[in-house]
């Protein structure tokens, strides 16, 4: 029981402590004082349900082809999103508010966040393969402390990342820092895009 409960726990973590695009932007919004707590529980539901997946088999194998047709699909997502928030920032030196720029839309925010997390083949391959295959080795009891510890360690992480964020929500009025966020944010993006297309079978 407590095994389960503890390897499930320390290898969610592990996993969700990886610089990605759902982290970064998790991060951008506490700075923002966003709705970043509704994120983080976007989150948390969401890994908890994908957590479920792969513990009960749901997770599916595909043809190559198909993984690496949603791997460049997502990265596109990146990309267009990465240059929204570079845009946004060099629209604000020609032309757009400064009140627009600081706008929040809940609904945008969550559509973002969903994208960040749905489409991203590392959250399937984390969530789904890895901690459902790690799994396999406990009896239908145990599974359950295993589902316990690892959904607990995404609450520690995503509300914790929120937490640490939201201290520098000091600075939420900050163009100039929101700019540098925003940026940042863009160039993660970026980065992370290009690996995603550099691991295809396509390059």
């Amino acid at each position: 029981m407590l095994s389960a409960l503890f390897t499930g726990f320390m290898l969610c973590f592990s996993l969700n402590c990886v610089i990605g695009a759902q982290n970064t932007y998790l991060f951008r919004q506490g700075i923002r004082n966003e709705y970043v707590y509704t994120l983080a529980t976007f989150c948390t539901v969401s890994d908890f349900i994908l957590i479920l997946a792969g513990v009960y088999g749901m997770s599916l194998i595909v043809n190559q082809f198909y993984v690496d047709l949603f791997l460049v699909l997502s990265a596109l997502c990146l990309i267009f999103y990465g240059f929204i928030r570079v845009k946004k920032v060099i629209s604000l030196s020609y032309g757009i508010s400064k009140e627009d720029f600081l706008e929040k839309n809940l609904k945008k925010s969550l559509l973002a966040m969903a994208a960040f997390t749905l489409l991203n083949p590392h959250v399937y391959l984390d969530t789904v393969i890895l901690i459902g295959s790690a799994s396999l080795q406990y009896t239908a009891h145990d599974k359950i402390y295993y589902i316990i510890g690892a959904t607990f360690a995404s609450i520690i992480f995503f509300y914790g990342v929120a937490l640490f964020s939201k201290m520098f929500s000091s600075f939420s009025n900050d163009v100039l820092i929101l700019k540098v966020v925003d940026l940042i944010t863009g160039g993660v993006l970026f980065i992370i895009s290009f690996a995603m297309i550099k691991a295809t079978s396509f390059i």
